[in-house]
């Protein structure tokens, strides 16, 4: 497997985490607590009690109350607060999950964003449009040009930033959907078909010209559409 995909790449979803979730209409806790109070910290058994009601998250959108549909945060250059103090447990010593990302991405001696890109024959991101922030109206005005921060990274930002900055290039307005950009967008897609088509048992490998099942909403396939069958 990549360490470009290991390491960088494929941690996109740490900034689609949220804060908070509600698996069901009793059961809802911060990701993280700091005095050890009950959250969805892990290394333990799963609770009996804790069903998933996943109306919660593929349900009809609901603005507020305790049936409100809960989607992910969309890919940016920013983690919610909790992921910057991660618990003692999981983290002793560096407890910024951006901080450990990076320091990773370091010591594994991962090429540049820019760099990946260049070699991929992208056009590169100029320095004056990566920024670190959330991706929302209200926020997006404020965001800090990442050479701010350091000169160090003027054309040479981490490849993990690098894939996030380049899926937030898409916001224009909070209603706009983002996606992995084709620097992200090809590592991982690229790692997923490797690993189905190195799998003898997968259907890729076994019929390549396979597509989702018509039950399965067939090349509109949604997840929505593998939980309505997996309840069937």
């Amino acid at each position: 497997m990549p360490v470009e995909f290991s390491v960088a790449a494929y941690r996109f979803g740490h900034s689609m985490v949220r804060p908070f979730y509600r698996l069901s209409s009793t059961v809802q806790f911060p990701i993280f607590t700091a005095n050890g109070g009950e959250s969805f910290v892990g290394f333990r058994a799963f609770p009996a009690n804790w069903g998933i009601d996943w109306n919660l998250f593929f349900g009809k959108n609901s603005n507020t109350g305790a049936t409100r549909v809960q989607p992910a945060y969309k890919i940016d250059t920013s983690l919610v607060n909790p992921l910057g103090t991660l618990p003692t447990p999981i983290a002793a010593d560096i407890r910024s999950l951006a901080h450990r990302n990076l320091l990773r991405g370091l010591r594994m001696r991962l090429p540049s964003g820019q760099a990946v890109a260049r070699k991929m024959g992208l056009a590169v991101i100029r320095d004056k449009d990566l920024r670190v922030g959330k991706a929302t109206e209200e926020d997006s005005g404020d965001n800090e040009l990442l050479t701010n921060i350091s000169a160090h990274f003027a054309g040479n930002a981490p490849l993990w930033y690098y894939i996030l900055a380049e899926a937030q290039q898409q916001f224009k307005k909070d209603s706009t959907p983002i996606r992995l950009g084709p620097v992200g967008g090809r590592i991982v897609a690229e790692v997923f078909i490797g690993l189905m088509l190195g799998d003898n048992h997968s259907f890729l490998a076994q019929n390549s010209e396979w597509t989702p099942f018509d039950q399965f909403g067939g090349k509109n396939f949604r997840i929505i559409d593998l939980l309505k069958a997996a309840l069937q």
